[in-house]
């Protein structure tokens, strides 16, 4: 029992001198030989961490690219010079590749101009079209931007998300003939205008029933529907004077 005990003693005694020797002797030799210092591992690691380890190992760093992926944080590490592993001389400087956030630029303005220049403008600053809208306009002819998500002018980056809306053309909006019959001749032009329409020749006839310069007829019918560009004249014919 006791050849098995002082067994064990002396195992556990070249254990912990192995130990000693691997942290003191072999891992210093991994980490810096021959004067140089093995490259650690700084991919998907953060620019104020590899800093830290760069900076426990007497080692600098500098940015030789920048890439941008949303899907990574910003400051993320993708690439590194020399590859992890490799030796190197003290100070030397490794280069890395890091996730940055492009800079920011202007909204472009796409009002006025068409769907297919508007498409080709965000495809140039690589902004992303997601969805284009459509609605009728009385100042834009069809397929014509009226509306864009971000306004112009404003900062975006590479990768933003826009919409647009285009006309559909006009609205179909029409306007109709008011009945001006038995109204005075100042009503009846204060109404066809503030209607859309325009007063045309203005004639009298004789009605004894009627007070002077009061409609009896109109030239179009009362009810009668026009769309609302079209210029139409109504003439008219009033009472004369006793």
């Amino acid at each position: 029992m006791k050849f098995i005990r002082d067994y064990l003693i002396i195992f556990a005694g070249i254990g912990l001198l192995v130990a000693l020797a691997f942290n003191n002797v072999i891992l210093p030799l991994y980490v810096n030989w021959n004067n140089e210092i093995r490259v650690p591992s700084l991919t998907h690691t953060d620019l104020d961490q590899a800093t830290k380890i760069l900076k426990d190992r007497t080692l600098e760093w500098t940015i030789k690219d920048t890439i941008f992926r949303r899907d990574i944080p910003s400051g993320f590490i993708m690439d590194q010079h020399p590859e992890a592993g490799q030796m190197v001389k003290e100070n030397r400087k490794i280069q890395l590749t890091i996730n940055l956030p492009p800079e920011k630029m202007e909204m472009p303005d796409l009002i006025a101009i068409t769907q297919r220049q508007a498409k080709i403008a965000l495809d140039r600053l690589g902004l992303v079209l997601v969805q284009t809208y459509s609605d009728s306009s009385d100042l834009y002819e069809r397929t014509v931007v009226i509306h864009q998500s971000v306004v112009a002018g404003m900062p975006v980056a590479p990768g933003d998300s826009i919409t647009i809306t285009v006309s559909l053309g006009k609205r179909n909006l029409k306007k109709i003939m008011p009945d001006l019959l038995n109204k005075g001749l100042d009503e009846a032009k204060r109404t066809l205008e503030m209607r859309g329409f325009t007063v045309g020749r203005v004639q009298t006839t004789q009605n004894s029933e009627l007070l002077p310069n009061t409609v009896v007829s109109q030239s179009v019918v009362a009810g009668k529907e026009f769309p609302k560009e079209r210029v139409v004249q109504v003439d008219i014919m009033i009472t004369d004077g006793f």
